[in-house]
């Protein structure tokens, strides 16, 4: 499959992602990823988390932490910038360097995890993008559930909240943002969400999980 937009239907289980990790370093307890994270744990609920590679850099530890709480990762290129206008050459560069730098942050704490995943930046593929992320060993995924809350011009929380609970759906896909202006609600709608959809009986997997790649 080219484009992977949900998973298997037979079971409510959803896969919660969130793109443009990590929007805070360890040192920012109470705000930001770190507030995401604390939040995640408390919930008990994964994630996979698309990583930008830069801001692993500046937030060293952050993805090595995401990893240890049981969350994955997965590649959203080295800037929030739109992968659709990258050439070949650099696109591979921004994926490969973005790939060095949560390797190298998962090294750094001792860990290992596998990079299958990736998703561009923007949200928008096109077929030789596909073919470029193969070639280094990446699944495409999109989602099937995304509120529309990063295209810069966010929806009011409540129609955030609405959304993805309107469109929860066996086997689907939760895209939301941890930028540092949509985090926060982020936290709200999953604070508000996941229990709610956990009374209807869904529970939350990592993408793995959810596509049984573990």
């Amino acid at each position: 499959m080219d484009i992977i937009f949900k998973g298997p239907s037979d079971r409510k289980v959803l896969a919660l992602t969130i793109d443009d990790f990590p929007s805070s370093g360890i040192d920012e307890s109470g705000t930001g990823a770190m507030a995401l994270l604390d939040l995640l744990d408390e919930l008990a609920i994964p994630a996979t988390f698309f990583a930008i590679g830069e801001r692993v850099c500046e937030h060293p530890g952050m993805a090595a932490r995401a990893v240890a709480a049981g969350h994955e990762l997965g590649n959203h290129m080295w800037r929030d910038k739109w992968s659709i206008t990258l050439g070949r050459e650099e696109f591979l560069q921004e994926l490969d360097h973005t790939s060095v730098a949560i390797k190298q942050d998962l090294a750094a704490a001792g860990l290992k995890a596998p990079l299958r995943w990736f998703r561009p930046s923007g949200g928008w593929p096109h077929p030789p993008m596909l073919e470029w992320a193969r070639s280094r060993g990446y699944q495409t995924v999109l989602g099937s559930i995304w509120p529309l809350d990063g295209l810069g011009i966010p929806a009011p929380e409540q129609a955030q909240r609405w959304f993805v609970e309107q469109f929860a759906h066996p086997g689907g896909i939760v895209i939301l943002h941890d930028t540092k202006d949509a985090n926060p609600a982020t936290r709200r709608t999953l604070l508000q969400e996941v229990p709610e959809l956990q009374q209807r009986g869904f529970s939350f997997v990592t993408l793995s999980t959810l596509l049984a790649q573990g």
